[in-house]
C-alpha cells in the first residue's frame, strides 16, 4: 500500500538534526514539540494580535527527527464566526514568519535570511518577514517557549542540531541548523533578560453569572465557579458579546446564575517574591458561550 503524500499546504516544521542511526528520545521530542507549538501560536499573536491561533499534528517522521503541524488562525471574539466558517489558513509569508521566529537566536546576527537557505522571496516579501520577525523575536512567550524547547534539547546527546521552517517536499529539511553547541543560553543563544515583574495569563475557564452590570456593560461582572468558593470580578471586554446582548441577539434569556463559557485574563505583579492580581486585572476578552447570534 503506497502511503497517501502529505497535504503541506499549512504546514511548519520542526526539525531535529541527530547523529547517524540515534534517534531521540521520545518524551524529550515531545515537550520539545510541545513548546515549539506553544512558541509559535505566541509568534502568532505578538505579530496579529487580533489572531487566536492553533496547531494541529499533521505527521511525526520515525525516530521523531521531524514534525508537521497545520498552523490556522481564527479572529478574537469571533467564537460564533468560528463554529460557522472554522479556522483559516495563514499566509505562507506570516507561516515564514512564525515558523523562523521559533527557532532562530534573538541576536541580531546571522539575520533572518540566512535560516531560510535558498528560499526565493520577492522585495515585499522580505520586508513583510522581516517586519513580522522584529514583532515576534523579542516577545516574551516567545522567548520563554524558545528557551524550554532549547533546555530540553541539551537532555538527549543524540540531538546535534534544530531547525524549523516551512516544508515544501515530504524529504524537506532546513538549510542551516542552531547547532548542539550553542544550544545553552550561556553561548549566547538568547539575550540575557530580567525576571518578570508582571505577566498575562488567559485561559478559558467555565463560570456561573452572579450579576451582570447592564446599565454600563464595561464594568465589573461577577462570577462564581461551581464546587470553588468565592466569586470572580471581571471586567467585561468582549465587546461583540456586549454589542450582541444590546440587540437581543445572544441565545439566553439574560438573568443571574446562568451557565457560561469564558475566556479570562488575569495580569499579575510579582510583590515581594510572589504574584498577585493586579488591582482590576481581570478581563473578560471573550464570551464563548452563550453564544451571540
Amino acid at each position: 500500500m503506497v502511503d497517501k503524500p502529505l497535504d503541506l499546504t499549512e504546514a511548519i516544521s520542526l526539525y531535529l538534526d541527530l547523529k547517524p542511526l540515534e534517534a531521540v528520545d521520545l518524551e524529550v521530542a515531545a515537550s520539545m514539540a510541545i513548546q515549539w507549538s506553544k512558541a509559535a501560536k505566541a509568534a502568532g499573536r505578538a505579530i496579529e494580535p487580533e489572531y487566536d491561533y492553533r496547531l494541529t499534528l499533521i505527521a511525526a517522521k520515525p525516530g521523531s527527527s521531524k514534525w508537521l503541524a497545520a498552523i490556522e488562525r481564527s479572529p478574537i471574539n469571533q467564537a460564533a464566526l468560528r463554529v460557522k466558517r472554522g479556522w483559516e489558513r495563514v499566509p505562507l509569508i506570516l507561516r515564514w514568519s512564525i515558523a523562523l521566529v521559533v527557532v532562530i537566536p534573538a541576536t541580531a546576527v546571522p539575520t533572518w535570511e540566512y535560516w531560510v537557505g535558498d528560499e526565493s522571496f520577492s522585495e515585499t516579501q522580505v520586508n513583510q518577514i522581516d517586519q513580522a520577525v522584529k514583532k515576534a523575536i523579542t516577545d516574551s512567550d516567545v522567548q520563554n517557549h524558545k528557551k524550554s524547547m532549547f533546555r530540553d534539547a541539551q537532555k538527549d546527546g543524540n540531538i546535534k542540531g534544530v531547525g524549523g521552517g516551512v516544508p515544501n517536499s515530504q524529504d524537506w529539511k532546513p538549510k542551516n541548523l542552531v547547532p548542539s553547541n550553542q544550544f545553552a543560553e550561556a553561548d549566547g543563544l538568547f539575550e540575557v533578560q530580567e525576571e518578570a515583574k508582571e505577566r498575562r495569563i488567559s485561559r478559558v475557564i467555565d463560570v456561573i453569572l452572579v450579576s451582570p452590570d447592564l446599565e454600563n456593560a464595561h464594568k465589573t461582572w461577577v462570577f462564581k465557579q461551581d464546587g470553588i468558593p468565592g466569586q470572580i470580578r471581571a471586567i467585561m471586554k468582549d465587546d461583540a458579546f456586549l454589542v450582541a446582548l444590546e440587540n437581543r441577539s445572544v441565545q439566553e434569556d439574560f438573568r443571574t446564575e446562568i451557565p457560561m463559557t469564558i475566556r479570562l485574563e488575569t495580569t499579575e505583579k510579582r510583590i515581594d517574591g510572589k504574584w498577585k492580581v493586579k488591582r482590576k486585572g481581570r478581563v473578560v476578552t471573550e464570551v464563548i458561550s452563550p453564544v451571540a447570534g
